[in-house]
Formats: C-alpha cells, sequence, structure tokens
C-alpha cells in the first residue's frame, strides 16, 4: 500500500529537484503557463480570476506576459495547476 502524495510532499520533492539540477545556487524561476492552466480548467479569464481572488487586469498582464508572476504567486499558481478543486474549496468556503 503506498502512501498518495501531499501537495507539500510534491512542492518539497520539485524545490530538491531544482536544487541538484546544474544550477545549482542560482535562483531559477520555474516556468508556469498561465493561459494553459486556466484553458485546462476550462475557464475564462474572468471566471479563473473570480474563483482563485486574482484581479483580473493582473490575470491578463501574465498571459500577455506584459508582466511575470512573483515566485509566490508562482507556487500559488502551481496548486492551481495540481489541485485546482482543493485550492478553490479552500479559498471558497464560507465565502458567499
Amino acid at each position: 500500500m503506498t502512501k498518495e502524495k501531499t501537495l507539500g510532499h510534491e512542492l518539497v520533492e520539485a524545490v530538491k529537484e531544482a536544487l541538484a539540477s546544474k544550477e545549482q545556487g542560482k535562483m531559477v524561476r520555474p516556468k508556469v503557463n498561465v493561459v494553459m492552466i486556466r484553458r485546462k480548467l476550462g475557464m475564462t479569464q474572468s471566471q479563473f480570476a473570480k474563483q482563485y481572488h486574482i484581479r483580473l487586469q493582473t490575470l491578463r498582464n501574465w498571459e500577455q506576459e506584459k508582466r511575470f508572476p512573483d515566485t509566490t504567486v508562482l507556487a500559488y499558481l502551481i496548486c492551481i495547476a495540481k489541485r485546482p478543486k482543493l485550492i478553490s474549496d479552500m479559498l471558497n468556503s464560507g465565502v458567499k
């Protein structure tokens, strides 16, 4: 019987893998394609922004590559990509 990996375990493994890479010691931003994440979820920009509490203009700027998410937001977007329902449920529980 194997234990299911938690999101935390997946993120820790990703960090370990990044540190073990040939670029060790250098800050390397992961590439996150926000458009692909949103489209995979079948959402419009407006729906995605509202669902995940992101300003619509901010989302548009990321998608048009006018601006880029900082490292904290990159981690958040990776969480959305891996566990969209869990993140949505956590954000929107009790929100009317």
